[in-house]
Parts: structure tokens; sequence; C-alpha cells
């Protein structure tokens, strides 16, 4: 008999005792009436759903435990790596330049959302001087808002626009990694490491504009306008 069985039988056993308090003594439950009522027990467990056994020890399944919540990035940690690393990402090989798009949340929100869309397509990454209202939060939310669900990589490295000699945003920047990250004295990569497009202009113009005036670049410039949709 389980202890839930047991209660049953005890809270039936003192209504039978309720019910002749006129009596001398009470009168124990027989074994019939112990068993009559450990029948009615089960039988209204049946519509319950409930467990027999009440003291049967639960084992919980882990899958179905709740999942603690995805750590979310430490914006702070990324900006910290990305300071203490060279401005352009190693590309798999070095002779692939890199495509870099230099911004500021100053620009007008039409701009940055046109530069988004195009980077998404061209593969260029977003670089900031810095952080919006110097708030790491704030520059989280900021760019959450304007990337969305756009597969845009986007970095804080300052010291980027003096390498690349951009003093005004929007910059287009196409790089040879191998060669960029060798800086110079004066804080800026070799001019021939790199081509630089200034100007409010888009993605597949500034690239167009390389193709034509420098044919060192004329390779890469089109294979990144390709991906904008150019016909190559």
């Amino acid at each position: 008999m389980t202890r839930y069985s047991l209660a049953i039988l005890i809270a039936v056993s003192m209504a039978s005792c309720a019910a002749n308090l006129a009596w001398a003594q009470v009168a124990l439950p027989t074994d019939y009436d112990m068993r009559l009522a450990r029948q009615r027990m089960e039988e209204a467990l049946k519509g319950t759903g409930l467990p027999k056994e009440m003291n049967r020890l639960s084992v919980p399944q882990i899958e179905a435990l709740p999942k603690p919540a995805a750590k979310s990035p430490d914006i702070s940690q990324i900006a910290e790596s990305y300071q203490k690393s060279p401005a352009v990402t190693p590309a798999k090989s070095a002779n692939t330049p890199e495509l870099m798009v230099f911004v500021s949340f100053s620009m007008p929100k039409e701009t940055l959302e046109r530069i988004i869309f195009q980077s998404e397509k061209s593969g260029a990454v977003l670089v900031l001087r810095g952080l919006k209202g110097n708030s790491l939060t704030r520059m989280g939310e900021e760019l959450a808002s304007l990337v969305g669900k756009r597969n845009v990589t986007a970095i804080i490295h300052p010291p980027a626009f003096k390498q690349f000699k951009v003093t005004q945003v929007p910059s287009l920047v196409l790089a040879q990694p191998a060669q960029a990250t060798k800086i110079g004295e004066d804080g800026c990569a070799s001019t021939t490491s790199f081509i630089k497009v200034d100007g409010d202009v888009t993605q597949d113009y500034a690239l167009d504009l390389i193709e034509r005036q420098a044919p060192a670049w004329a390779d890469a410039a089109r294979r990144y306008a390709t991906r904008l949709g150019r016909r190559p």
C-alpha cells in the first residue's frame, strides 16, 4: 500500500468515525472496508491521469528541462578584439583584396541603409571610428536596428581610418591584406597596397570607377561588382 492510498484510507476511516460519534469507542475499519476503499480510490484515479503510486521517485528528463538562454555577445570584448588586431582580416589568399566601407552614425540613415544592403551582397566589411554616444550598449542597439537580420560584418577600429587615410565618410577601400597591414612610420599603409574612393556613391559605381581608372585593381573590382548583380 502506498502513502497516497494510506492517506485515502485514513480519511475514509475518519469519516466512518465521525458518523459513529455516538458510540463510546471508535471501531477500526475491517480488511473488507480497507479493500473496498482502495478499490474505490483506484477507480477514482483512473479518470484523473494521476499515477497510482505517488511515492515513487521521479527522474527528470534532461531534454525536457528549460534550456538556458543563449549568452549575448559581449560588444565590449568584440570591440576590444578588433582594436588589438589589424584592420583587415587576412583572406585565404594574400593576393585577394579586401573590400571595406568606412562609415559613421553621423551619416544619413538612408545612406547607411543603402550601404548595409549592398555590403550584404558584396561582402564588404563596415568600419566605424568609434562608439555611438560613447556607449557600447547604444552602439549595439543602433547596429542591430540598422543591420537587422542581414549578414553584414561591422567592426570598430579607429586606427584603420589613419591606416587608409580616410578623412571623410563614406569611403570605399580595396586593400591587399598582406601589404596593407605593414604600417609605415607615419601610421599609414603603403599607397600601393590599397585604393580608395571617397564620397556618397553606390558601391557598384565606386567599383566601376576603380575598374576603369586603376588597371592593377580591375580584376578585384570586377569580382566584387559581379556580386552586386552586374554582369561579368
